[in-house]
């Protein structure tokens, strides 16, 4: 007697669904209205989701399966999918659009926005006064504007944490005083478009460097960081030790690992045990276990590992990877070098101390990409992400471009045309299981110099500002 599919009891059934690719589930459905039925159960895409996403090392949502509706998971469980065979391929093809931002000026910065199902990205520019501007990123449709009167802004932090009211802070300026406020993405009414509404303020000369949660770390471009909940009001001070031979070291990122917040300056990183926080007049001063410089560079980015699926809140024992793009003090070289740095935690035991050190310092490098060209960059922005792939601008080769000018008359000479490129690449590690970095995908910009960038591992994609004032989105 031979026995077809839909014949099979719901148990025997969910075994072989989640024993299947994605594309097969998909397929299958399209037979018969009970496996349609079937296939479109939260169990089946939560097993499909833990087997074949989240064990495989593929980016996805640190929310648990269980938290999200059906047709959610489902969406979310196939892009992660198609993600994930664009990664391991030999090379990756994006999907490019865009929109015009900004017709008064360049764009200063440009961020994603982690919270509200990842459905918003902002822009800040300047005319007059600054502005932050709220784009939908489904129909790439400007949603809102934030432009406080007479103000310009000096930084921003975008809030890390999905679950938080708080969606980013803003240092403004204004000509008597100097300001943070704590911004929401809120709607006064169920069918109204959202606004931006401060609902926290601190009055600081320190500028927004990363926000987690209620937790925000402002910096100052010498040796101190603070950490402070805008809830409680309670904070701790971070001291970095002075570095003599740098007359202004500002502080680029500030990353809450385990047990450990680290302050990432202009060329060293400082491990700080997780501080208490108290309120004024209680709070002490902290001071780092561990440091380690790089030398003279242009860049160092931090990224913590993403949580297993065993533990989804949890990063203990796990190490942190710190790209570094170096600078040659040989003028004539025509290379630069994005070096991977690995920095191994304490392996737990006993004896470790409550506030002891969590990782071994100094870091080690793990693998480096040399990249042939060198030139100056407006937009020095580049972005690890969790599962170890990166995106950064290449510049354009100045060794073909630009040294003959077209007044001179000399013989006919054609000189290449040059562009500055996205480059998105795999380190080895959860997407990339070769021993050497992999350059995936190079995107040439034939527009206006790129001025910022910003990075969504998760959704596989890219966001530019340019000087003119044009968005362009880059999807894989």
């Amino acid at each position: 007697m031979r026995l077809s599919l839909d014949s099979l009891d719901d148990d025997t059934l969910l075994g072989v669904f989640s024993a299947l690719t994605v594309p097969d589930v998909l397929n299958l459905r399209q037979t018969c209205r009970r496996l349609l039925a079937f296939s479109s159960q939260k169990i089946v895409w939560q097993n499909i989701g833990s087997s074949q996403i989240l064990q495989q090392g593929i980016p996805f949502s640190r929310k648990p399966l269980w938290s999200f509706s059906v047709r959610d998971l489902e969406d979310r469980v196939c892009r992660a999918y198609h993600l994930g065979k664009s990664w391991k391929a030999s090379s990756i093809t994006f999907r490019a659009s865009g929109f015009t931002a900004s017709r008064g000026g360049p764009i200063q910065d440009i961020y994603f926005i982690p919270g509200y199902d990842r459905r918003w990205l902002i822009t800040v520019s300047q005319n007059i006064w600054s502005i932050i501007t709220l784009w939908d990123r489904r129909n790439l449709k400007r949603v809102t504007s934030w432009c406080p009167q007479e103000a310009v802004f000096s930084a921003l932090a975008v809030n890390m944490s999905e679950d938080c009211e708080a969606a980013l802070a803003v240092s403004l300026h204004r000509y008597d005083s100097v300001v943070v406020e704590i911004l929401a993405i809120t709607s006064t009414a169920p069918d109204s478009p959202p606004g931006f509404k401060c609902i926290a303020r601190l009055d600081t000369l320190r500028q927004p460097i990363a926000m987690c949660g209620s937790l925000l770390a402002l910096a100052d471009d010498e040796s101190e960081t603070i950490i402070w909940n805008w809830k409680t009001q309670e904070y701790a001070v971070l001291q970095s030790p002075v570095d003599a031979d740098l007359w202004r070291n500002k502080c680029t990122q500030v990353v809450f690992a385990y047990k450990t917040v680290l302050v990432i300056r202009a060329r060293s990183v400082h491990a700080f045990a997780e501080p208490k926080l108290a309120p004024h007049p209680n709070t002490f001063i902290h001071h780092p276990y561990a440091q380690s410089t790089f030398g003279w560079v242009d860049g160092i980015f931090v990224s913590v590992p993403p949580s297993s699926p065993e533990d989804p809140t949890g990063i203990e024992g796990q190490p942190l990877s710190i790209l570094v793009r170096t600078k040659n003090d040989d003028p004539w070289s025509s290379t630069f070098k994005m070096q991977l740095w690995t920095l191994s935690s304490v392996t737990p035991s006993c004896d470790t101390t409550v506030d002891g050190p969590r990782y071994h310092f100094p870091p080690s490098m793990t693998t480096e990409i040399v990249t042939p060209r060198r030139g100056a960059l407006r937009c020095t922005d580049m972005v690890l992400g969790p599962y170890g792939t990166a995106v950064w601008v290449q510049p354009e080769d100045y060794s073909v471009a630009g040294l003959i000018s077209s007044n001179v008359h000399l013989q006919h000479m054609p000189v290449p045309q040059s562009h500055e490129t996205l480059i998105a690449a795999a380190f080895p590690g959860l997407l990339n299981s070769q021993d050497e970095s992999q350059v995936k995908s190079s995107w040439k910009n034939h527009g206006k110099d790129w001025t910022c960038l910003d990075y969504d591992e998760e959704r596989g994609c890219v966001a530019l500002g340019s000087a003119a004032g044009a968005v362009t989105i880059l999807d894989i």
